[in-house]
């Protein structure tokens, strides 16, 4: 059976420069200078795909959906650019980071994902382990 891949986009934040909203200055065009406020905007991708799941056949993927898109959601930054790690659902509840295939040396856990509280329901009798892909694309920033 090929692995269950799940792609999930968590959306990204916009970020608005002091000032920017109900300024005089950007309403006239002669005053517009290099100084005026700038939006930008970041939209994190984030991609989960199971490794090793015993329980897979088993186990619900919206269930599964749900907890990878609550475990990234938080991330609207990336330091970095890029991050990647494994989730490891654990039968009791739990959910563990770790490096990606377990080589100490690579992956990065960006601390947005240690707000979720790492806890899961997804229904397991032995662990599950998702490898995740998170990269964050700068867009727009255009002048208000």
């Amino acid at each position: 059976m090929a692995p269950l891949a799940l792609a999930i986009v968590a959306s990204g934040g916009l970020l608005v420069g002091a000032g920017a909203c109900g300024s005089k200055q950007a309403a006239d065009p002669s005053n517009a200078s290099s100084d005026v406020p700038r939006t930008a905007t970041s939209m994190v991708n984030a991609s989960a795909v199971i490794g090793a799941c015993p329980d897979a056949r088993k186990m619900s993927s919206k269930t599964v959906a749900e907890t990878i898109n609550k475990l990234v959601e938080p991330c609207a930054q990336v330091p970095g650019g890029k991050a990647h790690f494994a989730a490891i659902l654990m039968p009791n509840g739990k959910i563990e980071l770790a490096s990606p295939a377990g080589n100490v040396a690579e992956g990065v856990v960006p601390t947005c994902v240690l707000s979720h509280g790492l806890t899961h329901k997804v229904s397991l009798t032995k662990p599950c382990t998702f490898d995740v892909q998170l990269e964050e694309r700068k867009l727009g920033g255009a002048a208000l």
